[in-house]
């Protein structure tokens, strides 16, 4: 029963796409959540001129040490970052 769907879009120049399961969103320390207040979009908000290695690292560290205790779910991240121009493609 599931269901797939295939979405195109351009990443201008320097701008990231970041994707994460619920174990990034969903970190609990308490009742708070790493996600509420939009507290990942702030996260990404730091990440500006990161690699995209650096992002994902800093996502990462936000995640171990958002709450005292380990974390118990699943945690995967995808980094993508456009380059900064253009390359030609090789014949």
């Amino acid at each position: 029963g599931a269901r797939f769907y295939v979405e195109t879009f351009e990443l201008a120049p320097e701008e990231v796409l970041l994707c994460v399961t619920d174990g990034v969103t969903e970190r609990r320390d308490g009742d708070r959540l790493l996600d509420d207040d939009d507290g990942l979009s702030a996260l990404l908000s730091t990440c500006r001129g990161l690699s995209a290695h650096a992002v994902a690292e800093r996502v990462r560290h936000a995640v171990e040490t958002f709450a005292q205790e380990p974390s118990q779910d699943d945690v995967a991240l995808l980094v993508i970052k456009a380059a900064t121009e253009l390359r030609g493609v090789r014949p």
